[in-house]
C-alpha cells in the first residue's frame, strides 16, 4: 500500500509519545511527594548522586541510541545480521557494565562525600544492571516504538507505586535509588522476553574483537551523546559540590519541567531518525516542522512556568521557577540541533561533523560551569546549558546548510 510507510510512523510516533509523556509526568507526579516527605534538602543529595549515576549510564549506552539504531534500521530484515548486531552490542555494554560498576564501588570506598551515603550509591548500581537488560535501541531501529512504551510503563509504574507505598519518613530518601532500580531491571527482564520470544533473537556472546570494532564504530556516537553531560549533568553535580543540597534539587526539578517541554521534540527525533534515514527526500520538509514546534514551545515554557509551577507543587517556588525561565529558550535550540544534527548531518553519515559541533557547544558549556556556577549556584547552571545548547545550534545550522549547499552545487555539476 502507498502509504503504509506512513502508517508505521504514525504508530510509532504515537507509541514514542506515550513514552515520553511517561518518562516525563511520571517523575513529575513523585516529585512533590518526595519532597515533602523527604524534604528538599534529601531530595537534592538523591539528585546529586543520580549526576553521578547517569555519567556511567552514558558510558554503558555507549551511543547505541544512534549507532546501533541505524545498524538495525538499515538490517532489519536480514534476521542473520540481526543476531550478530544483537550480539555484538550486548556483549560490549556488557564488557562497559563491568567497568563502570568496578569504578562506581571504588569512588564509594575512596571519596568521602560518596562514602558518607553509601547505600544510596549502591542501591543505584543496580539500575546500571537495569540499563544493560533493557536495549531500547533495538527497539527503535526496528521501529517498534509500542515495546519501548510498555518497558518503560513497567519501569516508571512500578517505582511509582513502591516509592508512594514505602517512602514514609525523611530517613527513607536512601531508599528512593533501589526503588527506582528496580523498576528498571524489572522492566529489563520483560525486554529480554520480548526480544528472544518476539523477535527470536539468538544472543551469543561475541569475541573481543567483535567488541573492539563495535567500540571503534560507535565512537563517535558516543561522543556525540555523551559530551552534553559535560554541562547539562556537570552542572546539577558542579552545583552539589559547591552549593548546599536543596540547590541541587532546584537546578534538577528545572531541568526535569525542561525536559517535559522538549518531549515532542524528543519523540520527533527518535521516530523519524530510522525513517529519515530511508528516506531523506523529506528532510527539509521535516525541519520546519521540528523548529516550529520547538519556537512554540519556548514561548509557552517562558509564559507559564510560574502558573506551572505553583500549580505543581502548591507553592509558588520562586527559586524553580527562576531556573524554568532562563532554561526556556531549550526547547527551540534542541530543536535546532535535532533538525540540522540528528536528521540532518547523522542522516548524511556526517557523524564526525555532528560530533565537532557537539563537542565545541559542550566544552564551552562545561567552562561557562566551572565560571557562573561556585558564583551563582544553580541560575549559573542554567545559564550554562542554554549557552552549550545555542553555540551548538548555531554550528549544526551551519555546517548542515554548508552540506546542504554543497550537494546542490554537485548535482548541478553532473
Amino acid at each position: 500500500m502507498k502509504y503504509k510507510k506512513y502508517f508505521s510512523v504514525i504508530e510509532n510516533f504515537i507509541s514514542l509519545s506515550l513514552f515520553k509523556v511517561i518518562d516525563a509526568v511520571i517523575p513529575l507526579i513523585i516529585i512533590p511527594y518526595l519532597i515533602l516527605v523527604v524534604g528538599k534538602e534529601n531530595y537534592g543529595i538523591y539528585a546529586f548522586a543520580y549526576a553521578l549515576i547517569f555519567y556511567l549510564l552514558n558510558i554503558v549506552q555507549y551511543g547505541f541510541s544512534l549507532s546501533a539504531v541505524r545498524l538495525i534500521a538499515l538490517n532489519r530484515n536480514d534476521k542473520k545480521e540481526l543476531d550478530k548486531i544483537y550480539s555484538n552490542v550486548f556483549t560490549t555494554q556488557l564488557y562497559l557494565t563491568i567497568v563502570v560498576m568496578v569504578i562506581l564501588y571504588l569512588l564509594i570506598l575512596t571519596i568521602d562525600k560518596f562514602n558518607e551515603h553509601a547505600s544510596l550509591y549502591y542501591f543505584f548500581s543496580l539500575i546500571i544492571v537495569g540499563e544493560l537488560l533493557c536495549p531500547i535501541w533495538f527497539f527503535l531501529g526496528m521501529e517498534k516504538m509500542r515495546f519501548i512504551t510498555i518497558i518503560n510503563l513497567i519501569s516508571k509504574s512500578s517505582f511509582a507505586v513502591l516509592t508512594f507505598i514505602l517512602i514514609n519518613e525523611a530517613s527513607d530518601y536512601i531508599y528512593i535509588s533501589l526503588y527506582q532500580s528496580i523498576g528498571y531491571i524489572f522492566s529489563g527482564i520483560i525486554a529480554q522476553i520480548i526480544i528472544f520470544k518476539t523477535f527470536k533473537i539468538k544472543l551469543n556472546l561475541s569475541p573481543f574483537s567483535e567488541v573492539k570494532k563495535m567500540l571503534k564504530d560507535g565512537s563517535s556516537a558516543f561522543l556525540t551523546l555523551i559530551t552534553p553531560t559535560l554541562y547539562s549533568n556537570t552542572s546539577i553535580f558542579l552545583v552539589g559540590l559547591f552549593g548546599l543540597p536543596q540547590y541541587v534539587g532546584f537546578l534538577e526539578i528545572g531541568s526535569k519541567v525542561s525536559g517535559a517541554f522538549g518531549v515532542l521534540n524528543s519523540v520527533l527525533t527518535h521516530t523519524l531518525y530510522p525513517f529519515v534515514n530511508r528516506n531523506k527526500a523529506v528532510m527539509k520538509q521535516l525541519n520546519y516542522v521540528f523548529i516550529t514546534i520547538g519556537f512554540v514551545l519556548s514561548l509557552l515554557m517562558f509564559f507559564t512556568s510560574e502558573f506551572l509551577i505553583t500549580l505543581w507543587l502548591n507553592d509558588p517556588a520562586t527559586e524553580i521557577v527562576k531556573v524554568v525561565k532562563f532554561l526556556s529558550p531549550s526547547p527551540f535550540l534542541v530543536s535546532i540541533i535535532s533538525a540540522h544534527g540528528v536528521n540532518g548531518l547523522m542522516v548524511n553519515n556526517k557523524d564526525k561533523l555532528y560530533l565537532k559541533a557537539v563537542a565545541i557547544g559542550s566544552i564551552c558549556g562545561f567552562i561557562a560551569c566551572l565560571i557562573f556556577i561556585p558564583k551563582y549556584f544553580y541560575i549559573g547552571g542554567a545559564i550554562a546549558i542554554i549557552l552549550a545548547q545555542v553555540i551548538k545550534a548555531i554550528l549544526v545550522y551551519f555546517y548542515n546548510n554548508k552540506l546542504i549547499n554543497r550537494q546542490i552545487i554537485n548535482t548541478h555539476e553532473v
